[in-house]
């Protein structure tokens, strides 16, 4: 079973494509690029935990230990 799902990753791309497009983007906008890497980020590790979580309480539940 994979540990994080494709909106977890999803997350993290889009958190690394607005810094590889920091560069080019004109100096007065490049505030928008941060700010959407540095939500992107936030949202990663939030669906990141709870993935890791869900993980933990399906591997709980197939061994039969308490819930």
């Amino acid at each position: 079973m994979r540990a994080l799902s494709r909106r977890t990753w999803f997350f993290l791309v889009i958190a690394v494509a607005m810094l590889l497009l920091y560069d080019p983007t004109p100096e007065a906008f490049q505030w928008v690029n941060v700010m959407l890497a540095a939500l992107a980020l936030f949202w990663f590790v939030l669906f990141s935990i709870e993935d890791v979580g869900r993980a933990r309480r399906v591997r709980r539940r197939i061994r039969g230990g308490p819930r």
